[in-house]
C-alpha cells in the first residue's frame, strides 16, 4: 500500500587507508574492533557493551541502543552489517563496507541504506549531513587504528563548570566548510604572529551543516582590553557563564569527536545550552605531541 512506503536515504563515505586490503578486511571481520573506531560510541565512555564473534550490542544514556550483526562478507572485498536501533527511536539499518586496492593503499566506502517515517521527512537533509559527518570521523579513526595500531583521540567529560570572562582579540571570518580546515589554521598564524605567548581560542557563531556554512572568530584570551588591536583584528568581551566542558586529547583531525560528543549529549538531555553565546574551544596545550583542547558549551 501507498501509505506504507517510508522515504529513503543513503549516505556513502570514502577513506584511503595506507596498508594492504588484507589487513584492512581483518579488522573490518573482527567485531572486537569495531567499538574501538566507531563515532558514537566513543561520545558514551559509560556505555554497556557485549561483543560477541558476529554481533555487538549497546545501551547507553548517551547513544541509546542497539545492535549491529555481521551478515555477509566476501573476503578483501566487503562486509555487510544489519543495524538495529532501539532507542532514541526504533529503525533498521543495512550497511555495507566495500574495499578496493588503490596502489599500496585500500580505498573504503562505507555505506548506509535506510527508511524513516514520513514523520521525520523534514529532517532528511539534517541527517544525511549529520550521518555524513558522522562517517568520516569513524573511518578517519579507522584510519588510524589500521595504519598505526591506535585511536589517538581521547575525551574527558568535564561537565558543568564555570567559565571566566576575559577579552578576546582576533580575527572574525564567515565562508564554507569546503577548505575551513585550511581558512582556520591560516587564522591561527595570524594570530600567533601577533601573540605568540597568549592562549588561543575560538568561538562558533555559525555552523550549518547542511548549508555547509560556518562563521567563527579566533583570537586570543586577555585579561584587560589592550592599548592597541592589530589592524584586520577585531575585539570582543566574552562574558562569565556556566559551560558543559570537554576535554579532547589527541590529533586536530579528530577533535570533531568531541564536538559531536556535546552534541549528542545536549540531545540527551544531559544539559541545556543557551545561545546567550556561542559555543567555543580553548588550546590549553598546542605544542605536545597531542594537542590538548577545551570545548565549552554554554548552559542556561
Amino acid at each position: 500500500m501507498l501509505g506504507t512506503v517510508m522515504p529513503k536515504m543513503s549516505v556513502s563515505k570514502t577513506q584511503e587507508i595506507v596498508s594492504p586490503i588484507e589487513k584492512v578486511f581483518e579488522i573490518l571481520r573482527d567485531v572486537h574492533a569495531c567499538p574501538s573506531w566507531s563515532p558514537w560510541l566513543i561520545t558514551d565512555p559509560d556505555c554497556k557493551l557485549d561483543v560477541q564473534s558476529d554481533y555487538y550490542s549497546w545501551e547507553g544514556e548517551i547513544c541509546g541502543s542497539g545492535r549491529m550483526e555481521l551478515v555477509g562478507e566476501e573476503e578483501n572485498e566487503s562486509i555487510t552489517y544489519n543495524l538495529c536501533f532501539l532507542k532514541p527511536w526504533k529503525s533498521q539499518v543495512d550497511i555495507r563496507i566495500s574495499l578496493a586496492a588503490k596502489g599500496d593503499a585500500t580505498q573504503v566506502a562505507w555505506t548506509i541504506d535506510t527508511s524513516f517515517p514520513f514523520s521525520r521527512f523534514w529532517m532528511k537533509k539534517s541527517l544525511r549531513a549529520y550521518l555524513g559527518m558522522d562517517y568520516d570521523r569513524g573511518l578517519m579513526m579507522l584510519k588510524d587504528l589500521v595504519e598505526i595500531g591506535s585511536v589517538p583521540s581521547y575525551l574527558e567529560f568535564l561537565g558543568r563548570e564555570p567559565s571566566p570572562s576575559f577579552v578576546g582579540v582576533g580575527i572574525r571570518r564567515a565562508g564554507t566548510m569546503n577548505g575551513f580546515e585550511q581558512d582556520i589554521e591560516t587564522s591561527y598564524k595570524e594570530v600567533k604572529d601577533y601573540y605568540p605567548e597568549e592562549q588561543v581560542f575560538s568561538a562558533y557563531y555559525e555552523w550549518d551543516v547542511v548549508r555547509k556554512k560556518v562563521a567563527y572568530f579566533m583570537g586570543v584570551r586577555l585579561d584587560k582590553t589592550p592599548g592597541v588591536i592589530p589592524d584586520g583584528m577585531k575585539l570582543i568581551n566574552v562574558p562569565g557563564m556556566e559551560v558543559y566542558a570537554i576535554r579532547h586529547r589527541g590529533p586536530y583531525r579528530h577533535l570533531s569527536n568531541g564536538w559531536s560528543a556535546g552534541r549528542m549529549h545536549g540531545r540527551a538531555k544531559t544539559f541545556r545550552q543557551s545561545k546567550r553565546f556561542p559555543p567555543f574551544e580553548i588550546y590549553e596545550d598546542e605544542n605536545g605531541e597531542e594537542p590538548v583542547v577545551k570545548i565549552c558549551l554554554p548552559m542556561k
